[in-house]
């Protein structure tokens, strides 16, 4: 397999795609079978799309709009990145499905019936919805039904910069809104990581009424106020800063927390997270110093590392609070990574909006999260 990545800051859309594309493409010698397309909210993405697409003639895409795009340089809050891969065995199949918040659970279904099609039987399944869907869990949850355990799963939500207005996904087949841009992937081996660097803070609570995203009352009372019993009493005024400190994590069987990240807090003391959780659910407040945080994103690149004798890329999906948290210690993480894996493996990647990956064979939605294919 041979991969080479690329990214332009640029401002002009179309030029922004072509320098890109341009730079991804010197380090290939021979046609991509796949090009990874992550752009940020500042372009008219059709230009963009267009300008990528017009220099990988068949070759299969796919992407989305983010929060912001990773590179070894930094992360670029206006940006394009690429990233094209090929490989003698490589086999792709790509799915644009509308219409995501209609029904989300049919749209990944259909969506993995669709990657079904192609007759791959084993790869990696790239997951790239709006963000900003009520139900993505719903939509995972249709893919699997599909596709079920054969498959790996990785992806990142789209999104905009904290805007929550528009999101955009692309496959080669164009440019949609609201829609779930997927690709089946095989022949390549790929491996899969993921973690977060957050620990429980205090006992578990139990979610006693919920909607969706919205928690009404755990422990009985109301969100907020047992929200707030558990860090010791807090300002409502300053519910934004606890809320990106302190999220909350609900544990798996074998330990592992899926981080809930809180987002907003409603008159009725009810609180809004980006991702749903269920009535009857048990978690924890979690908290994590900045560099725990760090710390795990090492020990993913060691696992994967571990796996891949000589790998040929990295892609980062990163949640955009994270970095939002981190600041500029968000590149020290970057760095981490790459100098684990080796800083002449090309490395892109996006800012996203709910994060997709396994910890074991099922595919979740998480918050606060990093997921890390190497290839």
């Amino acid at each position: 397999m041979i991969a080479a990545g690329g990214y332009s800051e640029l401002k002009d859309s179309v030029d922004a795609g072509e320098q890109a594309i341009t730079n991804a493409l010197t380090g290939m010698n021979k046609d991509p079978d796949l090009v990874f397309l992550f752009t940020t909210d500042s372009y008219n993405q059709k230009k963009v799309f267009n300008a990528v697409k017009s220099r990988i003639g068949n070759s299969k895409l796919v992407g989305f709009c983010g929060g912001g795009i990773i590179t070894p340089k930094g992360v670029l809050n206006q940006g394009v990145g690429v990233l094209c891969c090929s490989g003698d065995k490589m086999e792709v199949k790509t799915s644009l499905q509308k219409n995501v918040e209609e029904n989300s659970f049919q749209v990944g279904k259909s969506a993995g019936q669709e990657l079904l099609s192609s007759g791959i039987k084993k790869g990696t399944i790239f997951i790239f919805p709006e963000g900003f869907a009520s139900h993505l869990s719903h939509l995972i949850q249709g893919m699997y039904h599909s596709l079920g355990p054969e498959y790996k799963y990785a992806g990142g939500g789209a999104g905009d910069n904290l805007k929550f207005f528009k999101t955009f996904q692309f496959t080669e087949k164009g440019v949609e809104s609201g829609a779930l841009a997927s690709a089946l992937v095989g022949g390549i081996d790929l491996e899969i990581y993921l973690g977060h660097g957050w620990k429980p803070k205090k006992d578990p609570m139990v979610i006693t009424e919920s909607e969706g995203k919205k928690v009404i009352q755990i422990n009985g009372i109301s969100a907020f106020d047992s929200y707030s019993r558990q860090l010791g009493s807090i300002d409502k005024d300053n519910f934004s800063q606890y809320g990106m400190k302190y999220p909350l994590g609900f544990p798996d069987l074998s330990g592992n927390y899926l981080i809930r990240d809180p987002i907003n807090l409603n008159p009725d003391n009810s609180i809004e997270f980006v991702s749903e959780i269920p009535k009857n659910a048990v978690g924890n407040v979690m908290e994590g110093e900045i560099g725990d945080l760090i710390k795990t994103a090492g020990e993913i690149a060691d696992q994967a590392k571990s796996k891949i004798e000589k790998p040929k890329f990295i892609l980062l999906f990163d949640c955009i609070s994270r970095y939002l948290l981190m600041q500029d210690k968000f590149q020290d993480e970057v760095e981490l990574v790459h100098q684990k894996i080796g800083r002449e493996v090309p490395l892109i990647g996006a800012l996203t909006f709910g994060e997709v990956g396994c910890y074991s064979d099922v595919p979740l939605l998480h918050n606060k999260t990093m997921v890390m294919v190497l290839g």
